[in-house]
C-alpha cells in the first residue's frame, strides 16, 4: 500500500506506457487498486496522514521540509495484494504506478506499511533493483519504563511480503548486530523463505543459533505494527540484551 499526495488534480501529460515506469509484463497491474481521495471528502481522516506520530515520522524522513505534504489536498492510494510473495512483481507494479503518479505531479509518497515518507525525487528509479532495506524499516523503540535497558528493535513493513514483522528486545549496544540479522532474515523472506509459527532456528555461524518464536506477549499490539509478529531470541530462548558483548566473548574464545 503506497500513498502519493498532490496539490490539486494530477496532470495528464505524462507517458501512459507503464512499462516506462518499471511495470512488469502480464496482468499484475490489473490487480492493483488505485483511488483518489480528496481532503474535502473527509478532512479529519485526511489530516490524520500528516499529524501526530505520522507527522513526526514525516519530519524526520523529509528533513523537516513538509510544505508539499501540508499543501496536498489529494491522496492517491495504490494497493495490491501479495498473492505470490516470492514473485515480487506485485511490488514492482505498485512502485511503477507510484512513479507514474509522480510523473503526473504527486509531490510526496508514503510507504504505508513501512511508514516511510519520501519526497517525489527520492522515489526509487525503475532500474534501482530490489533492496529489502528500502522496503522494510527497522526501528529502535526506546522506553524510560525499562530499567534493564531492554528496548524493542523491530521491523515495519514485512506485511508487504505477506509475512509477520520481527521484534527483538535488546540494548542500544546490540542494534548493529541484531539489525544485521533482521536484514538477513527479511531479505530471505522476500526471496520466498517462510517465518513459520512456533520455534524456528536461525544459524548465525557454526557456533551460534538464534530462534524466531511466537509473539506470546503481544508485542505486535504494543508496538502497533498492524501485523502479526515473531520474536527473535537466542538459542536458550532468552531475549537479546547484551548479545553483542556475548558474541565478542565467543569470538575471543574461538
Amino acid at each position: 500500500m503506497l500513498a502519493a499526495f498532490s496539490a490539486g488534480p494530477l496532470g495528464d501529460d505524462a507517458a501512459t506506457s507503464l512499462s516506462q515506469y518499471g511495470a512488469p509484463p502480464g496482468e499484475v497491474i490489473a490487480a492493483a487498486d488505485v483511488r483518489t481521495i480528496e481532503a474535502r471528502q473527509d478532512p479529519a481522516w485526511f489530516a490524520g496522514w500528516r499529524s501526530g506520530s505520522l507527522r513526526a515520522i514525516a519530519e524526520r524522513d523529509l528533513g523537516g521540509t513538509l510544505g508539499a505534504l501540508d499543501a496536498a489536498d489529494r491522496l492517491h492510494l495504490v494497493s495490491i495484494a501479495p498473492v505470490a510473495p516470492s514473485d515480487l512483481t506485485y511490488l514492482q507494479a505498485a512502485w511503477a504506478l507510484v512513479r507514474y503518479l509522480v510523473a503526473r505531479g504527486a509531490t510526496t509518497v508514503l510507504d504505508v506499511h513501512a511508514m516511510t515518507y519520501r519526497h517525489a525525487a527520492a522515489v526509487p528509479a525503475a532500474d534501482a533493483g530490489f533492496d529489502a532495506r528500502r522496503e522494510v524499516r527497522i526501528i529502535f523503540e526506546t522506553s524510560s519504563e525499562r530499567p534493564d535497558g531492554a528496548h524493542a528493535l523491530h521491523t515495519r513493513g514485512m506485511r508487504k511480503f505477506g509475512a509477520p514483522d520481527l521484534v527483538a528486545l535488546c540494548t542500544d549496544a546490540d542494534i548493529d548486530v541484531v539489525g544485521a540479522v533482521m536484514t538477513q532474515i527479511m531479505t530471505a523472506v522476500a526471496g520466498g523463505a517462510e517465518l513459520c509459527a512456533g520455534h524456528q532456528a536461525i544459524d548465525l555461524d557454526q557456533s551460534m543459533t538464534w530462534q524466531v518464536v511466537d509473539d506470546e506477549h503481544g508485542l505486535a499490539g504494543l508496538l502497533q505494527l498492524n501485523n502479526p509478529a515473531r520474536v527473535l531470541v537466542d538459542d536458550d530462548g532468552a531475549h537479546l540484551m547484551g548479545i553483542a558483548a556475548r558474541l565478542r566473548q565467543a569470538q575471543a574464545r574461538s
